[in-house]
């Protein structure tokens, strides 16, 4: 099974990033990594595939030609399908959760008090959907060794009884 080990957090406000970061680092597993852009990010995703992106909406502070966040997401999402990117942005706006949820977000938080417990939540909603595919990949695999294992055991059955190797009564009936 995966485990979640990898968070990015992309923010161009360092404060929140910082403060993101140290309400989750409380965890020791986690090996958090920030960045001030998307752009960044992006290049460091060519040589790593983190789990998890913690990825703000509007990049304001970054400058003028800089992507904004569903660009990126649509861009991580291309790139490695698999990480789960959290929108965290201060827009509290539902047609843009809406929007990037459309376009592949796990979840979307909005920047207040009660965001940092939010974002170990969805952490742990990310886990817990980590744990409950590969439980389906290994029930999905049993059930087709389950299956294959009672189809042979009837053709067994069936090729016993045309040669004649087993009868219909047995002899003590």
């Amino acid at each position: 099974m995966k485990e979640v080990r990898n968070i990015y957090i992309v923010d161009d406000d360092p404060v929140q990033s910082m403060m993101l970061s140290d309400h989750l680092s409380k965890y020791s597993y986690l090996n958090i990594q920030t960045f001030q852009s998307g752009e960044e990010c992006m290049k460091k995703l060519e040589t790593e595939q983190p789990q998890i992106i913690f990825l703000d909406y509007y990049f304001d502070k970054v400058g003028v030609g800089a992507m904004n966040g569903l660009d990126i997401l649509k861009a991580i999402k291309a790139k490695s399908p698999q990480t789960e990117v959290i929108m965290w942005s201060g827009q509290d706006k539902i047609e843009v959760a809406v929007n990037t949820m459309k376009y592949g977000a796990f979840d979307y938080i909005v920047k207040s008090e009660s965001a940092f417990h939010r974002s170990e939540n969805v952490i742990f909603n990310i886990i817990r959907k980590l744990k409950l595919e590969y439980n389906a990949r290994y029930y999905k695999k049993l059930t087709v060794i389950f299956g294959v294992a009672l189809g042979l055991l009837i053709i067994g059955t069936l090729v016993l009884y045309l040669t004649g190797k087993i009868a219909v009564n047995p002899g003590w009936m």
